[in-house]
């Protein structure tokens, strides 16, 4: 660092730490390790990437880190200054260039993957932790005692590096768990579940085997009871380009689909799932460890490791079967869920749950020698991140039976076919497309200016096939028929989109399930 720009800076900070950034996925771990250093005014962070020996799948980096506003320098500078310490998450740069000591961290939870065609397991590349017959790292950071003794198989010199610390990301999870409700509610709205998509890279994902699996959880499952989101590896934007998987998952992004950022709230969604469905991946062992319903829809991975946790959750854990409806095997794996199932898998994965602060803090403390914070070392949980996802403009509405009850259901409108019972098109008035509104029952809008007097006659007249005009407002519904007669129309629950409500009278019913609790609405002809 150029001497000269100290005598601009305002805090008098003792120590310099280095945050070497190779990819998205590694930015997020790091990330987490650095809430450990908050409020100490003595440590400065800055941040560097190798802009010349990216990554693979190292796309979204500089990007990423300029939304952080963090301090960055050219990856030579970095080599040619001075830090107290090194934080990474991947051993392919050339941490021997570092003139500071490097504490090495997995990008996942622990080491479960080979590099693509290889035997050596990721992370753990003895031909990366070595140099000029040196071990690089001053630690290397593993969540159980068997990853070191992997570590020893494959180097025995930098095993003698490894030390036991936990999984930072886990023990995050778990202090935020009792806030499962609180994201939800952010994420998919109050009272519904929240299923969610969890996709790593590669032809043996959910993704890759399972590419039409997002728009058909959001056409199956319906709108009023959950919500479906997808978090996915950046890897897959990686190699695809962003641009390109927007445009796959368009269809299903209109019909409801949330994607989380690849770079925030994923570790929110995970919390608040009401069931996960993975493949052999580190948001899978992190959903087992939170003790989530799992169902795995990916292919056996040959990059996984033979015996490790993710293998064992893969063996454990039940599958999707994509060639039947879906949202019966949701539901089952939800209502038979088994607590404490996945308990020895997350044990395997990390030996000492809910010590990773303490423990990390400590050594890094001690690599940079400066005495502790007299404050606890913790990990907080996860800040809630609100959802940014488009509301259906076309609804298909009708009755579903289960047993003796008929059951209100209402699904996006998508090229999807569905079976229901007196099936009928709810379209918004300019957002719906033209098939749509020229099928739709019921045209709506959610514009409080307009004159609903006024409107609701000339939508029925441009639209011949409608029998209601309905406007949606916060807690009730106005509707108007072709007689010219006006309804109020108000749900017995705040949770029942009052839209529904509409379609509840146009089948002539004023009560119907919805979803597992009976609600009536109250109809009055205004």
């Amino acid at each position: 660092m150029d001497p000269g720009f100290d005598r601009w800076l305002t805090i008098g900070f003792e120590r310099r730490v280095l945050v070497v950034v190779r990819t998205v996925t590694t930015l997020n771990r790091l990330l987490d390790v650095l809430t450990l250093f908050s409020g100490d005014h003595r440590v400065q962070t800055v941040f560097t990437f190798d802009r010349e020996h990216p990554a693979i799948l190292g796309a979204g980096v500089p990007a990423l880190l300029e939304r952080l506003g963090a301090a960055v320098i050219p990856w030579q500078q970095a080599v040619e200054a001075e830090f107290d310490l090194a934080l990474a998450a991947s051993e392919n740069d050339d941490l021997h260039l570092l003139r500071a000591p490097v504490v090495l961290l997995p990008h996942g939870i622990g080491h479960q993957k080979y590099y693509p065609e290889s035997s050596v397991v990721a992370g753990l590349n003895p031909q990366r932790l070595m140099h000029d017959g040196q071990v690089v790292p001053a630690l290397i950071a593993v969540a159980h005692a068997e990853q070191r003794d992997q570590l020893r198989e494959a180097s025995p010199e930098a095993a003698e590096r490894a030390e036991v610390v936990g999984d930072p990301c886990l023990d995050r999870l778990v202090a935020g768990a009792h806030r499962a409700a609180e994201y939800r509610t952010a994420l998919a709205g109050r009272g519904k579940r929240l299923v969610t998509i969890a996709s790593t890279w590669g032809q043996s994902s959910v993704l890759g085997q399972h590419p039409d699996l997002p728009l058909r959880l959001v056409a199956e499952l319906p709108v009023d009871t959950t919500t479906v989101c997808a978090i996915l590896h950046p890897g897959i934007a990686a190699a695809h380009s962003t641009w390109q998987l927007d445009a796959w998952l368009t269809e299903a992004k209109q019909a409801g689909l949330l994607v989380i950022p690849p770079e925030t709230g994923w570790q929110t969604a995970v919390t608040a799932s009401s069931c996960v469905i993975g493949d052999e991946s580190s948001v899978s062992l992190y959903a087992a460890a939170l003790d989530l319903p799992l169902l795995m829809a990916g292919s056996p991975s040959p990059a996984t490791v033979p015996g490790s946790p993710a293998a064992m959750l893969a063996a454990r854990a039940g599958s999707l079967a994509a060639d039947r409806p879906l949202a019966a095997q949701i539901d089952d794996a939800i209502d038979h869920h088994v607590p404490g199932s996945y308990e020895p898998v997350a044990k395997q994965a990390v030996a000492v749950p809910g010590q990773s602060a303490e423990l990390l803090r400590a050594a890094c403390y001690r690599l940079m020698k400066l005495p502790e914070p007299s404050t606890p070392a913790e990990f907080t949980s996860y800040p809630v991140n609100p959802a940014v996802r488009t509301q259906p403009v076309a609804f298909l509405a009708g009755i579903r039976e289960q047993g003796n009850t008929d059951v209100l259901v209402r699904l996006p409108a998508t090229e999807v076919p569905q079976q229901l019972h007196h099936l009928h098109v709810v379209a918004h008035h300019t957002r719906a497309s033209l098939r749509e509104l020229s099928a739709a029952a019921i045209v709506f809008t959610y514009d409080t200016d307009i004159d609903f007097a006024d409107w609701a006659p000339a939508v029925l007249k441009q639209w011949p096939d409608a029998q209601f005009a309905a406007l949606r407002l916060a807690d009730r519904c106005l509707a108007a028929d072709r007689s010219g007669r006006h309804y109020e129309l108000i749900p017995a629950s705040r949770q029942v989109d009052p839209l529904a409500a509409v379609s509840m009278l146009h089948l002539g019913r004023t009560y119907l399930e919805f979803g597992r609790n009976r609600v009536s609405v109250t109809i009055r002809v205004r």
